[in-house]
């Protein structure tokens, strides 16, 4: 059977009389007159409005749309009516190929007729991609459908496009996803690996750096946060991206999610998006550069296939500090039928680094490139992972995902005093229902599902001998269960009101058994122990379309997250450690009206037994933690703004595209003991990105940037904090939409010194301790790419 042509590349023969170059229609969809009211904006924007208002799902080729800027479309019009008001001046044709589809092509060039008089118009290769549209692949959504489906959550989301990431030099996790309200990203290491703090809301504030904790990482809807809780930052793949969902709080209900910090779900590419063959390079300061290729194609037997390598190597901008990186990602789809898609996922990466140095303030101030490291030895790990995953879809718009898991990871991490190497192992399998119906005879859809997950931990301690592995000390078994069941339901009680209830269920329980070098002690009384953990995250919220351009959100919810734990001897803690929990209330509105886009929500969160985490800076695998005690408030407001307004001075259809997010963190003890009202540390209280962009219609865009970041504590006591900086950046690129893509991306180009991250100790007492991580001085990074 046929299946939407998202990446057909079959050649279409036309011949057409020159008369007939404006398309003739021939509709079954319904043509009453209907109200529009479309701002001037990108025709991509556009026609995504255009779908939610008519229904018609529209395809076009490849990116043509997204450098067009399309009319102002307000009053009552048919369908096709609109449509042709919005492509008009565009250069392209649109055609009906069935009632619900629209196909949109470029015009093509009429030629001089011949003695017969008649004309031959030139082949055309059209590549189709879905607007607001079902994916060409069940198993993985659209960037339209993941805007659909964000827009239902009861809280605050966003979706960045894997486009926006490539415009420069993603680096590290804090590119890709620095569009995002909400979310701050402290990065440890001035180059690509070493790992990010990822906090949103609060969550993992004061913990390592990597593996963090708090949020769910997921890809393609199927879980990537380990069964304890944890996950490793770089193994986020930057270059097989897609697009990315995020989740803000514990708005992640129907992928499981209960988190403080929320989830983020990022989509790979799969041969109907990806281009069939591309290969680039990426070089800049500091000896950097990351020669990649990627492929994709989808075949008509409904098999396709994508898959991407780059290698990353860097010197960064710190001494001693020489960083590299494999990572390879591919998946294999193949479509039984209309209804059934099966993929395979596989990865395998590998990552070779230093451990880097923190610094003091005033070492920042004079020389942040100073990396006094040598107590640290060649460090990194391996990780390779296999996903299976089944959709099907059901009668009257229902759907159903299973899927499975198997990874592996080896760490190596030693240092003159220690060898610590681990292997985690992780299995698992999950399901996710969606059900569209009625109750009492109201629109109703339900989502449920679950997921058992199992953690074969082996942590082996080396002693070191002249910078050398030396002997076997300790050896310990540690297995985690974690088992999650979700419901959440959405009641549609009116067309624009929809109240939604949900639950999650979480039983996680965790064995340590050591079984080499042990010793009975005080910390220790036993070689074995376990402990297990129950919550129940009940959620209720709403979502109002208050107008056709504006949606009201709120929602009261519970989120718990088990304690941070190593080995056998945190069991044996006095006092135990307990859940930490949270109670959250929201409130927020999305929408889009004229040309400004925006997302602005407020919250504020009752966090008990908050884990209080003090890490080694020279050593990630030491801790030491408790609970508070007292309550600590987490509140604060995210803030997303974008708009493209048209220019028409370079050329008809350029534009200037202004983008920002700003993110407010006030989070604080309430009358605690010791540390009464003070901040917590970890987190700067002020976060904020903006930009703007150029955009010429010949794929030409330049622009500049700017990252601002207030103060940041580095302690409980409220005595150490890192400076707040500012940092100037710009890019400029140029892309034909066919074969060549070129771009500079300049960083911190005023050459600011400046504290990316911190970790967090209990008192400084006032001394300028070396807490701190330093960012990268300025840079410039360069990149070319052909894709065939």
């Amino acid at each position: 059977m046929k299946y939407p042509a998202h990446t057909c590349r079959a050649p279409l023969y036309l011949a057409l009389a020159a008369g007939l170059l404006t398309p003739t229609v021939i509709l079954s969809a319904e043509q009453t007159a209907q109200t529009f009211d479309i701002r001037s904006q990108a025709l991509s924007s556009a026609l995504i409005r255009f779908s939610a208002l008519t229904g018609l799902q529209v395809l076009y080729e490849g990116d043509i749309a997204e450098r067009i800027t399309a009319p102002e479309l307000i009053g009552r019009y048919t369908p096709e009516q609109a449509l042709r008001n919005l492509l008009r001046g565009s250069g392209l044709q649109y055609r009906f190929s069935n009632g619900n589809t629209v196909t949109l092509e470029k015009a093509a060039a009429v030629e001089p007729q011949s003695a017969a008089g008649t004309t031959t118009l030139p082949t055309m290769t059209v590549t189709g991609k879905a607007l607001a549209s079902e994916s060409p692949s069940l198993t993985t959504p659209s960037l339209q459908e993941s805007q659909i489906k964000l827009n239902r959550v009861a809280g605050g989301t966003s979706v960045i496009d894997g486009k926006r990431i490539e415009e420069g030099a993603p680096l590290s996790v804090s590119d890709a996803l620095a569009t995002a309200p909400g979310v701050y990203v402290g990065d440890i290491s001035a180059g690509a690996t070493g790992g990010s703090r990822i906090s949103i809301r609060g969550s993992d504030g004061n913990s390592d750096i990597s593996p963090i904790r708090g949020i769910k990482f997921l890809r393609n809807g199927m879980p990537f946060t380990h069964a304890n809780g944890t996950f490793d930052v770089e193994a986020l793949n930057l270059y097989a991206i897609e697009h990315i969902e995020v989740y803000r709080g514990a708005n992640a209900l129907e992928y499981g999610g209960s988190n403080l910090g929320g989830a983020i779900n990022y989509i790979t590419p799969t041969g109907y998006t990806a281009n069939g063959l591309k290969i680039g390079i990426v070089g800049g300061t500091n000896d950097y550069y990351r020669p990649y290729f990627s492929g994709g194609k989808a075949f008509e037997n409904g098999l396709d296939v994508f898959g991407t390598f780059s290698y990353v190597n860097t010197d960064t901008t710190r001494e001693n500090n020489h960083q590299e990186q494999f990572l390879g990602h591919g998946n294999v789809g193949y479509r039984w039928n209309e209804n059934h898609e099966t993929r395979l996922y596989f990865d395998a990466q590998n990552h070779n680094f230093l451990w880097p140095a923190t610094l003091s303030k005033r070492q920042i101030d004079q020389n942040p490139q100073q990396n006094p490291n040598d107590w640290s030895l060649p460090n990194g790990f391996s990780s390779y992972r296999f996903d299976l995953k089944h959709s099907v879809k059901l009668h009257g718009g229902d759907r159903l995902d299973v899927g499975t898991y198997y990874s592996i990871n080896n760490y190596r991490y030693d240092y003159t005093d220690s060898g610590n190497h681990d292997q985690w192992q992780d299995v698992g399998f999950n399901w996710r229902h969606e059900i569209n119906g009625q109750l009492l005879g109201l629109n109703n859809r339900v989502v449920w599902g679950g997921l058992t997950q199992w953690q074969f931990i082996n942590d082996k301690n080396y002693g070191i001998v002249g910078r050398q592995l030396g002997p076997l000390l300790t050896a310990e078994r540690d297995r985690w269960l974690n088992v999650e069941a979700f419901m959440e339901d959405q009641l549609s009680l009116t067309d624009r009101f929809t109240l939604i209830a949900g639950i999650q269920l979480n039983y996680r329980d965790v064995n340590y058994e050591r079984y080499e070098g042990y010793v009975a002690s005080a910390a220790r009384p036993s070689n074995q122990a376990n402990q297990d953990f129950f919550t129940a995250n009940p959620k209720l919220g709403f979502t109002w379309q208050a107008t056709d351009e504006a949606q009201i959100y709120g929602n009261v919810s519970r989120s718990a997250e088990p304690p941070k734990m190593a080995d056998l001897a945190n069991i044996y803690l006095q006092p135990k450690r307990n859940l930490q929990t949270a109670s959250t209330v929201e409130i927020g509105t999305r929408g889009q009206a004229q040309r400004l886009k925006w997302d602005l929500a407020f919250y504020q969160s009752w966090v008990n037994n908050e884990y209080l985490i003090v890490s080694n800076p020279r050593n990630p695998t030491a801790f030491s933690s408790t609970n508070a005690d007292s309550t600590t408030l987490h509140r604060g407001v995210e803030l997303g703004l974008e708009t493209t307004l048209p220019l028409n001075l370079a050329a008809s259809g350029d534009n200037l595209r202004l983008s920002g997010n700003y993110t407010w963190n006030d989070f604080t003890f309430d009358s605690d003991p010791a540390l009464r009202n003070n901040r917590l540390p970890g987190i700067p209280e002020h976060n904020a990105f903006v930009e703007a962009l150029y955009q010429h219609p010949s794929g030409f865009y330049i622009g500049p940037n700017a990252r601002i970041v207030s103060s940041n504590y580095a302690d409980f006591a409220n005595t150490l904090a890192a400076k707040p900086y500012a940092l100037l950046g710009a890019r400029m690129g140029w892309d034909d939409g066919k074969h060549w893509k070129l771009f500079v991306d300049g960083r911190n180009l005023t050459d600011e010194h400046y504290a990316s991250s911190v970790w967090v100790l209990g008192n400084a007492n006032g001394a300028d301790l070396d807490q701190f991580n330093p960012g990268a001085t300025r840079s410039v990074f360069g990149g070319v790419e052909y894709r065939f």
